[in-house]
């Protein structure tokens, strides 16, 4: 055919297909409406409550986030007897229609800015109506779209009725409609040449003539297109498994109240398709949306329950909620499936065997293990395919994690969890599978995510057509987990990828929000520290309940757009309230378990080190010491030292021991003379600085070896942060390309030099900002902190910490959860430039032959490694979807550590632990008293956790090897006692280790991570 005629009737087709779909009713009626508007959502038992006005089409009922109950009202006309009536609701905002016992029952929704296609308006009523029969609706909305309010401008109709109408349904004309959209997507993914596609361009054609733009026509037209739908599928093509999915976001562009809301419309709009849909299979993850189900809206949670245990809808993924998983803490993403998979087994009697994270920016190296030792077998993601650089080149293969744990991979091939379920994504999808030649079939996950809805009745409509049609692969909808069994089969013939699954976007996550990635790590720390403490208690006493609620707030602010610091302010307004009401609950923990335990006692002090490591670095105590002297439990003096009313001790305190100090008698503090050098030296190093805080000077004395090279080292520089898209979530490589302002000096002064310490203070600004740092050396550490505040007043900046050292390692090793991974510090290849960002935990490490030095951190997370170059990002401050993103102070600490000796013969990891965990101090206790479980030796072994169980009234402790080498972990026990290992999510029984002479020893692999009862 000629092409110019070929690209006029494929025009045509399109066109006709957006005309359709203004004709899908013979005749409609207003509906009347009574309307009740709040600022805040008002739950269904007391929607009466308040005062509802008249309103009609084309007024407002609200703004931005406002919430409104709707009462919608119609007769149907005696000529519509028999027929089927739907309803068009366009009403300026998201809404969840309940039936007449006030249970959630159909969702519909605003347009989507990042999709304008997407617009589900229409309500099914009746496919036989009764002459007379009421319409009677009641209809909770949300003065917000699919994605909040991004986007929406004042012409887009948010809070104002646009359509609200009831009808004559054309079924015929919405049959038509999704036959054409079907066609017409494979028209769109075929050549134009291609012989194929003149047939279907000229049946869409023909149905276009026979509809002669005349509804009741719609038949005839679909006549025309029989021929080309019912051409079968080739014996050659593959199978995709079809699973309705609804990616619901916890938070991001709205608040996670709405959050609960959009987990009823889109739950409920489920449970109506499952219904209608004999062979249409729906499934969704995040054990808290289930739990918000629950709480508010019981009846639909019941619905679901019904669906599951039909094997209907598929509950998917372990996680509490869909982590992030650079960010959080091993221990983190241990809870994350401990409350997860408990939850799913307590409330429906499912095993979830699948992790089930599609758009988190990134997968740790260590997460292999702690899947498999949660009880999961799969892994399922797509978010690579997003990646700038390097197309990953597998979409199903075995994972293999830092100790070696391997775990079974799939990545849906269409590339997007928002699949349309129309040909051109179909047969994008099994052409771009790279095991299309030997396995044979694929996931495919359709429905509209995000901002939740899943599939509309379109999309499953799609999908039906597509299921047996020539040129797209074969369409079952099905089980993610029964795909994923027929999958294992073929391991032995999966390739295998080794470490990290890095995401060559989005780096910028790694830093946004830094108040929330700080609050995050704090909570991390003071929650298992008050495990520790009150694991001490009886067992009748621990406090599991509100431990557990400490928990599961920690755990929902982990969610991958909350903490990685994309999502909007009114998010973070509550992420940070929530993080603070955290810490002021597990300090009241802390005191009550102190109160319990330890004997009332006013010269006292107790401090509890729950490190497996001794805490040597300074302690500050009650501030009414100052001035005494202090004694430990042998009656030594300790050195102490008052700074400005404050009291710091120098101590030893060891691992998961409990150690009590005396206060004595006040003294005469001599006065310890101040030079005003801006050095800070000690029997282990020398460090110089300038007037700029910038160190000049970094001599290793045991290593006799100047550490520094070339230029100064806290090099604090001003970047210009523009990103070309993404702007909260992306930092571009070009950001190099324009240099940094420097911070420059107004204040330079030593402000302490004593026994256990000593203190320069800088005054600095750069930009719009100001900087104060408190830089400190202990006498017994080489270990230099920076105590930094920041006056944060930037926009579309990045300041950023650099410290260039004489050491050439053409790897370095990073901190990530439970273990560290080695990453290069050069560019050879893409591979390597791509990752100019990288994630890290708290600390990065290079060494060479001669020693090595260390970039330690308090709640930072986003490095650069470049030849011996350490550099770490503090601060951003992108413009959407938060304007106000990081403005305002800002608090945290990094620290630089030379060293002997490589990363495991060093003390990075012991001060990396220190500077993230301090001792609990309790002021006016004392007693001797020892933990349930404490490490008493094992290089490379680390006792992180002593806790209730779950729901057995025991302890568990979870062991880890930190060192990457053969460990033997020697932890002490109560007389009598032993341990029983379990699994992750504590469900398993398996080896009972005995003690000798009170100690258990535990043989420990590489990076192993080992979880037991102690009976």
């Amino acid at each position: 055919m000629d092409q110019k005629k070929f690209a006029i009737y494929r025009d045509r087709a399109r066109l006709f297909l957006e005309r359709l779909k203004e004709d899908l009713f013979f005749e409609s009626q207003p509906l009347k409406a009574e309307i009740y508007s709040t600022k805040q959502p008002v739950a269904f038992s007391d929607h009466l409550s308040g005062k509802y006005r008249e309103i009609r089409e084309g007024e407002y009922w609200g703004e931005a986030w406002d919430s409104a109950w709707i009462h919608l009202t119609g007769t149907v006309p005696a000529e519509w007897a028999g027929q089927p009536v739907w309803c068009r609701l366009y009403l300026g905002g998201e809404l969840l229609i309940f039936d007449e016992k006030g249970v959630p029952y159909y969702g519909l929704t605003h347009m989507s800015v990042y999709n304008n296609g997407y617009r589900k308006d229409l309500l099914p009523i009746t496919e036989a109506a009764e002459p007379g029969s009421k319409i009677d609706l009641w209809g909770e909305l949300a003065a917000n779209g699919l994605f909040g309010i991004e986007g929406i401008t004042d012409d887009s109709g948010l809070g104002r009725i646009r359509t609200m109408r009831f009808g004559h349904f054309n079924t015929a004309a919405w049959d038509l409609c999704n036959d054409f959209a079907v066609l017409y997507a494979l028209l769109e993914s075929l050549p134009d040449t291609d012989y194929r596609a003149v047939q279907v361009n000229m049946a869409l054609n023909d149905a276009v003539s026979a509809y002669a733009d005349n509804p009741v026509n719609a038949a005839a037209a679909r006549a025309c297109l029989a021929k080309q739908l019912s051409l079968p599928a080739e014996k050659s093509a593959l199978t995709t498994i079809a699973v309705g999915h609804a990616h619901i976001d916890t938070g991001w562009l709205w608040p996670v109240r709405e959050t609960i809301r959009k987990c009823a419309r889109t739950f409920a709009s489920q449970i109506y398709n499952l219904e209608r849909y004999p062979d249409y299979v729906f499934g969704a993850s995040a054990a808290q949306h289930y739990a918000f189900v629950k709480e508010h809206y019981p009846e639909l949670y019941e619905k679901i329950r019904q669906k599951i245990k039909e094997g209907r809808w598929e509950i998917q993924g372990g996680m509490w909620v869909e982590a992030d998983c650079n960010i959080i803490s091993g221990e983190s993403m241990v809870r994350q499936f401990l409350y997860g998979k408990n939850f799913f087994m307590d409330e429906f009697g499912f095993d979830v065997k699948n992790l089930w994270i599609p758009d988190v920016f990134g997968y740790s190296a260590s997460m292999p293990q702690i899947i498999k030792k949660s009880g999961c077998d799969y892994f399922i993601t797509q978010k690579i395919s997003w990646s700038q650089f390097n197309k990953f080149p597998y979409h199903t293969f075995l994972w293999r994690g830092i100790d070696n744990t391997e775990v079974l991979t799939h990545f849906p091939p269409e590339d997007t969890y928002n699949s349309w379920m129309l040909p051109d994504g179909l047969r994008k999808a099994q052409d771009n599978f790279n095991e299309n030649y030997f396995l044979p079939e694929f996931l495919t996950l359709t429905g509209i995510g995000d901002g939740g809805g899943g599939p509309k009745l379109e999309h499953i409509e799609y999908g039906l057509r597509s299921a047996n049609l020539e040129g797209v692969p074969h369409v079952k909808f099905g089980r993610v987990d029964k795909f994923l069994e027929r999958l294992s089969k073929y391991a032995d013939k999966l390739p295998q990828w080794v470490g990290e699954l890095y995401l060559e976007l989005h780096r910028g996550t790694l830093t946004t929000q830094s108040r929330t990635k700080r609050n995050n790590r704090k909570c991390e720390q003071m929650l298992t520290a008050a495990e520790f403490l009150c694991s001490c208690l009886p067992m009748a006493e621990y406090p599991a309940d509100e431990l557990d609620a400490l928990w599961k707030t920690v755990l929902l602010n982990q969610f991958h757009d909350i903490i990685p610091g994309s999502s909007i302010h009114m998010v973070y307004e509550n992420t940070e309230a929530e993080h603070a009401e955290v810490l002021k609950r597990c300090a009241a923990l802390i005191e009550t378990a102190a109160e319990k335990l330890l004997k009332q006692e006013k010269d006292a002090v107790t401090v509890l080190n729950t490190l497996s490591y001794d805490y040597t670095s300074p302690v500050r105590l009650p501030d009414d010491w100052a001035g005494c002297s202090v004694t430990d439990e042998s009656g030594r003096e300790i050195l102490t030292q008052t700074e400005n009313g404050a009291l710091w001790a120098l101590g030893n305190f060891p691992p998961q021991s409990f150690t009590t100090l005396t206060r004595g008698k006040a003294e005469k503090q001599a006065k310890t003379k101040v030079d005003k050098t801006l050095v800070l030296e000690n029997d282990l190093v020398r460090y110089e600085f300038d007037a700029d805080a910038r160190l000049l000077r970094a001599f290793d004395k045991t290593a006799n070896r100047e550490v520094i090279c070339g230029a100064a080292g806290n090099l604090l520089g001003l970047y210009v942060d523009e990103p070309n898209n993404w702007d909260a979530w992306d930092v571009d490589f070009t950001y190099q390309d324009v240099p940094p302002v420097y911070v420059t000096g107004s204040r330079a002064e030593k402000v302490a030099a004593g026994p256990v310490r000593q203190v320069l203070e800088f005054e600095l600004a750069v930009g719009k900002s100001k900087i104060r740092q408190q830089v400190v050396l202990a006498a017994n550490s080489k270990r230099l902190d920076f105590n930094t505040e920041v006056d944060w007043n930037e926009h579309h900046r990045m300041l950023r910490v650099t410290f260039p050292t004489a050491i050439r390692a053409a790897e370095a090793r990073c901190d990530i959860q439970y273990g560290y991974i080695t990453r290069p510090t050069h560019r050879n290849t893409l591979w390597d430039f791509a990752r100019f960002e990288v994630a890290a935990q708290r600390y990065v490490d290079i060494a060479d032959v001669n020693g090595g030095a260390a970039l330690l951190n308090d709640c930072k997370y986003g490095y650069k490694l470049l030849d011996g170059v350490l550099d770490l990002n503090l601060l951003r401050s992108p413009g959407n979807p938060d304007p106000q993103a990081d403005l305002g102070h800002h608090s945290f600490t990094y620290s630089f550590l030379p060293h002997e000796g490589g990363l495991t013969g060093s003390e990075v990891m012991q001060e990396a632990a220190c500077l993230n965990r301090a001792p609990l101090v309790l002021p006016g206790r004392s007693e001797a008293l020892m933990l349930p479980c404490r490490l008493v030796g094992g290089a490379g072994a680390s006792l992180e956790v002593l806790k209730l169980a779950y729901k057995r009234n025991e302890r568990i402790i979870r062991v880890v090897e930190t060192d990457g080498c053969n460990s033997t972990a020697r932890l002490a026990l109560e007389p009598g006692r032993k341990l029983v290992e379990t699994n992750l999510v504590e469900w398993s029984s398996g080896a009972t280790l005995k003690q000798e002479d009170g100690v258990v020893e535990v043989p420990l692999k590489p990076f192993e991570i080992r979880t037991f009862r102690i009976r």
